[in-house]
């Protein structure tokens, strides 16, 4: 299997020589399909509600009021998160309050499992060679649009994982590439919001010896590349200027592409963490955590392994087939009947052209793998020609239904008697006088038009290498 460049963390120790480091602090809203409730409330999760309406004195803040038990199903998703990317998963987790004075959080302090006392969820972990210094809970400020003052605290208690990874990356490639297959795998268990959409803080240093500069709330795949590559062109060029890379934390500015000094670099102490005390610890039993291990399905990288070293599939496609679970599954369930080869390109290209012409998801339309089976099989003994077999998919995304069954009742078998197929080759020719003499005289795109005026009489029914080998023979 083709492999990201980077190796570093829990499989090979960091290069202290090398000259680019970067980490990612990744944060995702955990996908509440069953709650739909906050961390610490009964509030609903309403990305689309009116400003200030999914809202109760815990969640702003309001003297006296006093926070719920973690929600069990937060609870359940951060531990499969943590088992998905291979971390020592803690039995007894810590709540601590990370002051700061911001209107995003009406408390003056964040809830979280991260700080100084902390003790997050899963720890020393790794995911395509990265290492993964924690993963851990913690609850969403308000939403603070600081040139307007307004604050919508709608979001305020949504809960959040955050992904801390070791400096193990050495581009923006690499992260580009590590962030597209950290989202795929944990779509197989449906623990962020698709909807709500990742974001991250991005760490960035040029050397070892130089200080770490944090960008932060960077909201995009396309926009963490560009802070990478503008924040690392602009520390080295300030390196080979003479001056000291200082430790500092800096705002991103997607629309000029440019990060802009915000503070310096805070330390622990300038939170100020301390245990909740209106939180007790929260505990994990050994078993409860093996039962959400076994529920736990096959990652993507090893998907992608086995589909091109055992069904020798390009490795491109074995990429996409994998990047969602239920195609994933679907190819599996195919290719065990059909040429894996063959399977694969189907899926990959023309189920894949067909739902995203319809603007559906797999999920949608529900397609029977049995179904695909018999159109596959069809194709695969060119009992139906390519075209054809793309016009019934299309009808099965609509409405499933019997491929054979079809096939025979509107007679769209493949016509193969070469007798037949012959008289339309010669009609073709005798038609197409210049298209070919064109083909006579080296002109090897002449043939197509032959072709298509053979594919025609035949009403799609004849298969091209067929035809074009008939139509060789007989034009000389």
């Amino acid at each position: 299997m083709q492999q990201m460049s980077v190796t570093a963390g829990k499989d090979k120790p960091a290069d202290s020589n090398r000259k680019i480091m970067i980490g990612l602090e990744v944060h995702g809203y955990l996908n509440m399909a069953e709650s739909r409730a906050k961390l610490f409330c009964n509030c609903a999760i309403n990305a689309t509600a009116e400003p200030n309406t999914t809202i109760c004195p815990v969640c702003t803040g309001q003297p006296g009021s006093k926070p719920m038990l973690p929600n069990r199903e937060a609870i359940d998703k951060i531990v499969a998160i943590a088992a998905m990317l291979d971390c020592r998963i803690n039995e007894r987790l810590i709540f601590q309050r990370k002051h700061y004075s911001w209107p995003d959080m009406p408390t003056g302090y964040q809830r979280t499992m991260s700080g100084s006392y902390s003790v997050p969820v899963g720890q020393e972990g790794s995911f395509l060679g990265i290492g993964i210094e924690e993963v851990h809970l913690e609850e969403d400020p308000a939403r603070w649009d600081p040139e307007t003052g307004q604050v919508d605290y709608n979001r305020s208690g949504y809960p959040l994982v955050e992904i801390v990874t070791k400096p193990d990356f050495a581009s923006s490639e690499e992260v580009r590439v590590w962030l597209r297959r950290l989202t795929a795998t944990l779509s197989y268990i449906k623990a962020v919001n698709p909807d709500l959409g990742i974001k991250s803080d991005v760490n960035v240093s040029v050397a070892p010896d130089f200080g770490r500069v944090e960008i932060k709330n960077v909201n995009s795949f396309r926009s963490i590349v560009r802070a990478i590559e503008y924040e690392t062109a602009r520390q080295q060029r300030e390196v080979k200027e003479g001056k000291k890379v200082s430790m500092e934390t800096r705002a991103w500015r997607d629309g000029e592409g440019i990060s802009v000094f915000m503070r310096q670099k805070e330390t622990a102490v300038d939170y100020m963490f301390i245990p909740d005390p209106d939180l007790p610890a929260v505990k994990v039993t050994a078993s409860e955590i093996k039962k959400i291990a076994e529920k736990l399905p096959e990652k993507p990288a090893a998907k992608i392994e086995k589909y091109v070293k055992q069904w020798k599939i390009d490795h491109v496609d074995a990429e996409v087939l994998s990047s969602e679970i239920l195609l994933a599954g679907l190819f599996e369930k195919v290719a065990v009947v059909v040429n894996p080869i063959l399977a694969a390109r189907w899926l990959r290209r023309e189920l894949l052209r067909v739902l995203n012409y319809n603007k559906k998801e797999l999920e949608e339309v529900k397609l029977d793998e049995r179904h695909m089976i018999q159109l596959l099989k069809l194709v695969e003994s060119r009992r139906i020609t390519d075209e054809t077999a793309k016009g019934i998919l299309e009808k099965l995304v609509e409405k499933q239904f019997d491929v054979g069954e079809y096939v025979r009742k509107n007679n769209l078998f493949a016509v193969a008697a070469t007798d037949i197929l012959e008289k339309y080759c010669e009609e073709a020719i005798a038609e197409n006088p210049q298209a070919v003499a064109d083909f006579k005289n080296g002109k090897e795109k002449a043939l197509n038009f032959i072709i298509g005026s053979v594919m025609k009489k035949s009403r799609g029914k004849a298969t091209p290498q067929q035809v074009t080998e008939i139509l060789k023979r007989l034009i000389k």
